[in-house]
């Protein structure tokens, strides 16, 4: 889920480069990295598949601005987050090469960046999509930077808060098409809000030391034998399978979704169960779940977009 480090440029290239061609690259690179756009892509994309699957759709022109709306505001809102996060990044190993810990950005510009951003995906989705799209957008980036990212160290509640905004952005680009309740998006909503919470704990466990370190709260942090972590990550796979299948069981989807979701919710559900029954040591059932969370994702959006096309 994290961006790669911003690395500097090889002294033979610092001795032949001029100064200004040396500084702009790496100042462009890691304002970039700020965006983490691992996951500005997923946000993006599953903003996309949401609008393309919808009834009602507003054509190429309308398409290319939702996209180009979404992927600003994602970028402003993670940038946002980095920001915020700037002290307690410097202290984890896995994130203490971003941006803000190595100085390659200050502070101020890395705030700066993160309110054009979004601002602009906001205000561009406002004047040329429609005004509950720009609403949805805007929801998303104060409830992952303005409230998910101060309560990680109060609750460990704040990672279900952080899937809402996750979940966002389907029905973002539901509104963008005209049609907020499409079964298509709402569905993908209901599935990245399950979905995110067992692919965040297989995470969370492994890089739990990390977490306990930075003053972080979040659940894997203060559960000790990981019993509440698994047992947790359970819960909502075993959700995740009736939420994902509901939408083929009313007939509004059809096989062609239903079946590999079924398939893959399964799957998944197997590995959140072999977390729960590890033994000792759960750092080998966490990563099989992590791997089997980024598997299912893509099988249940393709299948999704696959279902919409035959259909249509």
């Amino acid at each position: 889920m994290l961006c790669p480090a911003v690395t500097s440029f090889p002294i033979a290239a610092s001795l032949s480069a001029p100064p200004g061609r040396q500084v702009w690259p790496a100042k462009l690179g890691a304002l970039l990295a700020l965006t983490k756009p691992s996951l500005a892509v997923m946000s993006v994309l599953t903003a996309l598949v949401a609008y393309g699957t919808a009834p009602s759709v507003g054509g190429l022109p309308v398409f290319l601005l939702t996209l180009s709306g979404t992927a600003l505001a994602a970028a402003g809102a993670l940038s946002l987050n980095q920001w915020w996060e700037r002290k307690s990044d410097a202290q984890m190993q896995r994130t203490r090469g971003r941006p803000l810990p190595q100085a390659q950005v200050t502070p101020g510009t890395a705030l700066g960046w993160s309110l054009i951003l979004s601002l602009s995906g906001v205000g561009g989705l406002a004047i040329w999509v429609n005004l509950p799209a720009a609403g949805l957008a805007a929801l998303t980036i104060l409830l992952y930077g303005l409230v998910y990212t101060p309560l990680k160290r109060r609750t460990r509640w704040a990672t279900e808060l952080g899937a809402v905004s996750g979940a966002l952005p389907p029905l973002l680009g539901n509104a963008a098409a005209g049609d907020l309740w499409a079964a298509p998006g709402v569905t993908l909503f209901a599935v990245l809000l399950c979905w995110q919470m067992p692919h965040f704990f297989a995470i969370g466990w492994r890089h739990r030391a990390d977490y306990r370190g930075a003053g972080f709260r979040l659940l894997p942090a203060i559960d000790p034998t990981g019993r509440a972590t698994a047992g947790w990550s359970l819960f909502y796979a075993m959700l995740l399978l009736p939420v994902s299948l509901a939408p083929w069981a009313l007939g509004q989807l059809g096989a062609l979704y239903g079946v590999p979701a079924a398939l893959a919710g399964l799957a998944f559900l197997a590995c959140a169960g072999r977390f729960v029954l590890a033994p000792g040591d759960r750092e080998p059932a966490a990563r099989r779940l992590f791997f089997a969370s980024i598997i299912y994702l893509p099988v249940v959006l393709l299948a999704l977009v696959l279902d919409r096309l035959t259909a249509g």
